[in-house]
Protein backbone atom coordinates (compact mmCIF):
# COMPACT_ATOMS: atom_id res chain seq x y z
CA UNK A 1 0.00 0.00 0.00
CA UNK A 2 2.96 2.47 0.46
CA UNK A 3 3.72 2.19 -2.99
CA UNK A 4 0.36 2.87 -3.94
CA UNK A 5 0.15 5.69 -1.78
CA UNK A 6 3.14 7.26 -3.22
CA UNK A 7 2.65 6.37 -5.95
CA UNK A 8 -0.68 8.39 -6.55
CA UNK A 9 1.37 10.89 -5.04
CA UNK A 10 3.93 11.81 -7.43
CA UNK A 11 3.73 13.16 -10.80
CA UNK A 12 6.17 13.51 -14.22
CA UNK A 13 9.78 12.87 -14.10
CA UNK A 14 11.90 15.21 -12.48
CA UNK A 15 15.97 16.34 -12.40
CA UNK A 16 17.87 15.07 -9.25
CA UNK A 17 17.39 18.42 -7.53
CA UNK A 18 14.09 19.36 -8.23
CA UNK A 19 10.27 18.35 -7.03
CA UNK A 20 8.01 16.44 -8.99
CA UNK A 21 6.16 18.69 -11.41
CA UNK A 22 3.01 19.96 -9.36
CA UNK A 23 0.85 19.34 -12.33
CA UNK A 24 -1.20 16.69 -10.82
CA UNK A 25 -1.45 18.06 -7.04
CA UNK A 26 -5.07 19.07 -7.26
CA UNK A 27 -5.80 15.06 -8.11
CA UNK A 28 -9.02 14.43 -6.03
CA UNK A 29 -7.53 11.25 -4.06
CA UNK A 30 -11.51 10.66 -2.43
CA UNK A 31 -12.71 9.50 -5.84
CA UNK A 32 -10.59 6.87 -5.82
CA UNK A 33 -10.94 6.18 -2.11
CA UNK A 34 -14.30 5.63 -2.42
CA UNK A 35 -14.73 3.76 -6.16
CA UNK A 36 -13.98 0.38 -5.42
CA UNK A 37 -12.90 0.03 -8.96
CA UNK A 38 -10.94 2.58 -10.16
CA UNK A 39 -8.93 2.07 -6.43
CA UNK A 40 -8.52 -1.64 -7.85
CA UNK A 41 -7.68 -0.74 -11.68
CA UNK A 42 -4.88 1.13 -10.40
CA UNK A 43 -3.85 -1.46 -7.52
CA UNK A 44 -3.34 -3.73 -10.59
CA UNK A 45 -1.49 -1.39 -12.48
CA UNK A 46 0.77 -0.80 -9.30
CA UNK A 47 1.35 -4.55 -8.84
CA UNK A 48 2.26 -5.36 -12.68
CA UNK A 49 -1.05 -7.35 -12.71
CA UNK A 50 -2.98 -4.75 -15.19
CA UNK A 51 -2.58 -1.78 -17.40
CA UNK A 52 -2.46 1.62 -16.33
CA UNK A 53 -3.34 4.86 -17.19
CA UNK A 54 -0.29 7.55 -18.28
CA UNK A 55 -1.23 9.03 -14.94
CA UNK A 56 -0.42 6.07 -12.82
CA UNK A 57 2.05 4.79 -15.19
CA UNK A 58 4.09 8.12 -14.10
CA UNK A 59 3.57 7.77 -10.79
CA UNK A 60 4.59 3.80 -10.73
CA UNK A 61 7.72 4.86 -12.80
CA UNK A 62 8.38 7.39 -10.01
CA UNK A 63 7.58 5.43 -6.83
CA UNK A 64 11.03 2.98 -6.49
CA UNK A 65 12.53 6.80 -6.17
CA UNK A 66 10.29 8.35 -3.78
CA UNK A 67 10.42 5.17 -1.21
CA UNK A 68 14.32 5.62 -1.41
CA UNK A 69 14.33 9.22 -0.94
CA UNK A 70 11.83 9.80 1.11
CA UNK A 71 9.95 10.97 -0.97
CA UNK A 72 12.41 14.25 -0.74
CA UNK A 73 11.22 15.66 -4.29
CA UNK A 74 7.22 15.20 -3.26
CA UNK A 75 5.26 18.56 -3.24
CA UNK A 76 3.73 19.21 0.32
CA UNK A 77 0.82 18.52 -1.41
CA UNK A 78 1.97 14.85 -3.17
CA UNK A 79 2.93 14.23 0.70
CA UNK A 80 -0.73 14.73 1.51
CA UNK A 81 -2.42 13.07 -0.63
CA UNK A 82 -0.10 10.16 -0.34
CA UNK A 83 -0.02 9.83 3.36
CA UNK A 84 -4.28 10.37 3.47
CA UNK A 85 -4.28 7.10 0.47
CA UNK A 86 -1.52 5.13 2.42
CA UNK A 87 -3.62 5.59 5.68
CA UNK A 88 -7.10 5.27 4.32
CA UNK A 89 -5.91 1.70 2.51
CA UNK A 90 -4.02 0.42 5.25
CA UNK A 91 -6.79 0.80 7.10
CA UNK A 92 -10.03 -0.77 4.61
CA UNK A 93 -8.14 -2.50 2.58
CA UNK A 94 -5.14 -4.28 4.67
CA UNK A 95 -4.83 -7.16 1.85
CA UNK A 96 -4.06 -4.73 -0.63
CA UNK A 97 -2.03 -3.14 1.74
CA UNK A 98 0.02 -6.03 2.26
CA UNK A 99 0.50 -6.97 -1.61
CA UNK A 100 1.92 -3.43 -2.02
CA UNK A 101 4.23 -3.40 0.62
CA UNK A 102 5.66 -6.87 -0.29
CA UNK A 103 5.43 -5.53 -3.83
CA UNK A 104 7.93 -2.94 -3.53
CA UNK A 105 9.28 -3.45 -0.17
CA UNK A 106 9.76 -6.83 -0.12
CA UNK A 107 13.14 -6.25 2.33
CA UNK A 108 11.40 -4.21 4.48
CA UNK A 109 14.18 -1.34 3.99
CA UNK A 110 12.10 1.32 3.89
CA UNK A 111 9.16 0.15 6.65
CA UNK A 112 10.98 2.45 9.47
CA UNK A 113 10.61 6.00 7.23
CA UNK A 114 7.38 4.76 5.88
CA UNK A 115 5.96 4.61 9.53
CA UNK A 116 7.73 8.30 10.40
CA UNK A 117 5.81 9.61 6.83
CA UNK A 118 2.48 8.27 8.12
CA UNK A 119 2.64 9.65 11.70
CA UNK A 120 0.09 12.45 12.52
Amino acid sequence: MKVLILTLCLAAAALAQEKYDSVDDNFDISEVLDNERLLNSYAKCLLDKGPCTPEVKKVKDKLPEALQTRCAKCTDKQKQIGKKLAQEVKKKRPDLWKDLVAHYDPQGKYQESFQDYLKP
